[in-house]
């Protein structure tokens, strides 16, 4: 490895620098060429505590108070034995901090691609017990695809032996400064980071399902009583995307061939049209989600939910109900998860899904309305909740199309091929749900699995199928 540097500035102290340089040959993954001045975007001075910190042009990477006790918060919740992968390496003031609270036991896995920040850390700060512990890794570069691959490689190692103790972790000014050359990895670090955020939004409100829903998950059988249930029979997973528009018609003449099950977006709209899933999924902890169940006396749907479901949709739902918990979510002692079963999949209902007929032994499945993308300028089916409460405001659909958009350009775009190769807006929420539909497909290479008229996003290792004719050739 070869690091190049000239001090900039002659009250940094260049032992620092040469010392950290000689010791960071090993916890780094590969050569790095730090830039040979300091950046012009650094700022160093003295915190209150007489402690050096720092700022990136306008963020401050550390608190210019007492920035080591400050970081030693960093670190509060982390268990011992973790195997932490953190972003941001900063000037280094919280990274002790997690190496003590882990123990002997973890591991700390650091990308930094900011090598103006890593400068500065180098220069400013000892890192000598750092760099010396082999519980300590370092991922940095210029090259986006090596180091995406590099990060991938790591991942996999420190979570291979015990995915339960993985902890993912953001030191958020670091995050700020990721620089312009890495747009797929900030995108891709940005889901991850949002992914983690999401369930901590209603963190409360999933604990005030969990504490109404206790009863009801005790009495009902979990999802390992469907194993295989419906071995060998095609499934057909229906979700709320604008294709299912060009499907629905079709569905009541074709729902008998299927084990037909849907998300809880949908159901409303199948109800609508006479035709009565096998199965209902839903795990929203959300009230708005009791509505899409309002009116629902027939009973012969069972119901598939997660423990964090509203429980609102429980109280009321009329027909059979299975719980199924996801995998890594502690709501439950072990056995009872392992007795009722569980999902990987993550945030998603229609994932969830999707996971469901795999576990049923459902092959082939078929998915309806899976566009994961902005698809004819709509996010959902016209005979969704939201595209009815949207068309009550407007008086037009080019109004109704506009709408949609706007809600699109509150957030942040992600581009992807369409199932035709070519390209097509999503955004990050859309695409995370794409990447775990992507895992669990790859997980069950064996099971046939096709996504049904969408013109929406590109699913690997889902084939598209362009017309319901190429549906219908499977019961001629």
């Amino acid at each position: 490895m070869m690091l190049k540097m000239q001090f900039g500035d002659p009250s940094l102290d260049n032992h620092f620098f040469e010392k950290n340089l000689a010791l960071l040959k090993d916890p780094i993954s590969w050569s790095v060429d730090i830039h040979q001045e300091l950046s012009e975007k650094i700022t160093v001075f003295d915190a209150n505590s007489g402690q050096p910190t720092a700022q990136y042009g306008n963020i401050l990477l550390h608190s210019k108070y007492d920035p080591e006790k400050e970081e030693a918060d960093f670190a509060k919740n982390i268990p011992p034995g973790s195997r932490v992968c953190l972003y941001g390496f900063g000037l280094g003031y919280h990274l002790q901090p997690l190496l003590e609270k882990m123990g002997p036991d973890g591991f700390l896995l650091v990308i930094e691609l900011n090598l103006d920040i890593l400068a500065a850390a180098l220069k400013i700060k000892d890192h000598t017990r750092l760099f010396k512990d082999n519980r300590f890794k370092l991922i940095s570069g210029v090259d986006e695809s090596k180091v995406s691959d590099e990060i991938s490689r790591e991942m996999q190692h420190i979570s291979e032996e015990d995915s339960d103790k993985l902890e993912i972790l953001f030191h958020a000014p670091s995050f700020k400064c990721i620089p312009d050359n890495f747009p797929a990895l900030k995108n891709a670090l940005e889901i991850l980071l949002m992914e983690r955020r999401f369930p901590a939004m209603f963190r409360d409100l999933e604990q005030v399902n969990v504490s109404r829903n206790e009863e009801k998950v005790k009495k009902s059988p979990g999802i390992n009583s469907l194993k295989n249930a419906h071995s060998g029979r095609p499934g057909l997973m229906v979700s709320a995307g604008p294709s299912l528009d060009t499907v629905l018609p079709y569905l009541r003449h074709l729902q008998d061939n299927f084990v037909l099950t849907c998300v809880d977006t949908a159901f409303p709209a199948l109800l609508k049209n006479g035709i009565h899933p096998d199965y209902v999924f839903s795990l929203d902890p959300q009230y708005e989600s009791a509505f899409h169940f309002c009116g629902y006396t027939n009973g012969s749907t069972k119901l598939i939910f997660t423990p964090t479901a509203n429980h609102n949709v429980l109280k009321n739902f009329p027909g059979d109900c299975f719980v199924v918990y996801k995998e890594g979510h502690a709501l439950g002692q072990r056995e009872e998860i392992e007795k009722k079963g569980v999902t990987q999949a993550g945030g998603s209902v229609a994932c969830l899904g999707v996971d469901a007929l795999i576990q049923f032994g459902c092959d082939p499945i078929f998915l309806i309305g899976q566009d994961c993308a902005l698809t004819s300028d709509r996010y959902y089916s016209k005979h969704s909740r939201f595209n009815q409460q949207l068309f009550s405001q407007i008086s037009g659909s080019a109004q109704l199309n506009k709408l949609h958009q706007e809600k699109f350009q509150k957030k942040k775009p992600v581009k992807v091929k369409n199932t035709y190769g070519n390209e097509i807006l999503t955004d990050q929420l859309m695409y995370s749900y794409l990447r775990n539909l992507e895992q669990i497909s790859m997980q069950y290479k064996s099971t046939r699995i096709y996504n049904l008229c969408s013109q929406g996003a590109a699913i690997d290792g889902i084939d598209p199928l362009y017309s319901i004719s190429e549906l219908k050739r499977w019961f001629s």
